[in-house]
């Protein structure tokens, strides 16, 4: 009888810890459940979730985009005591020394299992501490409607670098395609004797023309300052795209890779497990504000004035009068003037010649390079904070072809992106071109107007170009 006696209470109590889980609450403020997954059961919910598997390379990617060294598999998941569990572990598959997983409510035929348009989208979730492991909770979007990342998007809801798990990082990634793309966000510094390595609620409340990032409810960054632009186009879509269209959740745990520098862990921090206690999405009980408009940042008057000329045009040499026509390498050139500047970039395999015909610059193509800005002309310029410039130019060239166009920083501000990358298709007639952008960055003196004319065969002739400020 005192044997019976012993082991009932220990399966009553196994019974209780089994199903005391809290029950995803029906509202949260001002916010109403619309879909969760509390990951009660034994296996993961495909109804759900869906694996990405290998390397990225069934879509186009290596090394997922970022030079990540895991395997994805389905086997490095598991649900146990009301979690699910994301494992790294050294293993090599296909030459990569490393396997994890990753998951999303998206399959890879297409069909969306479940992918809101605003809302508030939490977990709570715990990540492990190791060199080079890179935990993420974000969201991407559904169908790439405004073009290839990041101009149709990325929502970065929680990244940590398991090296300093006392920080989580919030990102918004947006712009044009890819190397045209911009990104905004912030740290949250845990509280002394907290981090990551314990639960905690991370969450993204997404509205029209807002977001907020959150760590256990506490605000770490807010933002209504983003774009979108196709690469042939010379106006932003309208506001507040791209993040106007339903975006699907995902769940990762990398290794290695460039968030961290290609940092790789110690064999004793292996295997490493990201748990996940819940994920849950709201939306708003009284709906969403649509009026919205983008807001423009305070403009910097003193510094607009002192880059200002009195014909207007930022271009102080529209005729090519003061151009290098030898080629030169960019830590030569002379930041405060302003000369255009001819690069052929040799490391990207450029190789080209310049000549001035009548008021236009003809850069004749001998070797094209790997990359757009294999052979560049460029000029330094000033713009200040808060403006609204247009870029205006003519061009052509010997067959048709793209160019590309950009004004960003130098190496000194991290080669910043602070218009979009315009993408004019040239023919064999002169045509003019023109595109704006408002400088949401600190002011720049120095900023660099880029014409990237590599990665094509054809010569380029460009004439009468136009820096102005405008409304």
């Amino acid at each position: 009888m005192k044997k019976f006696v012993y082991f009932l209470p220990l399966a009553l109590a196994a019974f209780s810890l089994a199903s005391c889980k809290t029950k995803a609450p029906e509202s949260k403020g001002n916010w109403n459940l619309i879909w969760n997954d509390e990951f009660d059961g034994s296996s993961l919910d495909l109804t759900k979730w869906s694996f990405q598997t290998g390397t990225g390379s069934q879509y186009g990617l290596t090394d997922w985009g970022n030079g990540e060294l895991e395997y994805y598999t389905e086997k490095n998941v598991s649900l146990k005591k009301g979690n699910l569990i994301i494992e790294a572990r050294k293993e090599t598959v296909d030459n990569h020394p490393y396997t994890s997983s990753r998951i999303r409510t998206m399959k890879d035929d297409g069909t969306v299992l479940f992918a809101p348009t605003f809302g508030r989208v939490e977990a709570r979730i715990k990540v492990p501490a190791g060199d080079g492991l890179w935990p993420a909770f974000w969201l991407l979007p559904a169908d790439d409607k405004y073009g290839s990342w990041a101009a149709s998007g990325e929502i970065d809801i929680m990244e940590i670098m398991g090296r300093l798990p006392n920080r989580v990082y919030g990102t918004l990634h947006y712009g044009q395609q890819w190397p045209g793309q911009k990104s905004s966000g912030s740290m949250y510094k845990f509280p002394d004797e907290q981090n990551a390595t314990q639960f905690h609620e991370y969450a993204l409340e997404w509205e029209p023309g807002e977001m907020r990032w959150y760590v256990d409810d506490n605000l770490f960054y807010k933002t209504s300052s983003w774009w979108g632009m196709g690469p042939d186009d010379s106006e932003p879509f309208k506001y507040p795209a791209p993040f106007d269209v339903p975006f699907y959740i995902v769940l990762n745990l990398a290794v290695g890779g460039q968030f961290d520098d290609y940092r790789i862990p110690e064999d004793y921090q292996l295997p490493a497990q990201m748990l996940v206690d819940y994920v849950r999405v709201y939306e708003k009980k009284d709906g969403y504000n649509f009026d919205v408009k983008r807001p423009t940042p305070p403009q910097d008057t003193s510094a607009f004035e002192s880059y200002r000329n009195n014909e207007g045009n930022f271009i102080l040499d529209s005729g090519f009068t003061s151009a290098n026509l030898s080629g030169m390498e960019s830590n030569t050139m002379d930041v405060s003037s302003s000369d255009w500047y001819f690069l052929t970039l040799s490391d990207f395999g450029g190789q080209a010649k310049a000549k001035k015909e009548d008021d236009s610059f003809h850069i004749q193509i001998e070797k094209e390079g790997g990359e757009v800005h294999s052979v560049q002309l460029l000029q330094h310029l000033g713009v200040a904070k808060g403006y609204t410039y247009q870029i205006k130019f003519q061009a052509k060239a010997a067959a048709d072809r793209n160019i590309t166009v950009k004004l960003g920083g130098d190496d000194d501000n991290k080669w910043a992106v602070y218009s979009s990358q315009y993408m004019p298709e040239l023919t064999t007639e002169w045509q003019t071109f023109k595109y704006r952008f408002t400088m949401e960055d600190a002011s720049d003196p120095s900023a660099r107007l880029e014409f990237n004319v590599g990665k094509n065969p054809a010569d380029v002739w460009i004439k009468d170009v136009q820096v102005i400020s405008v409304e």
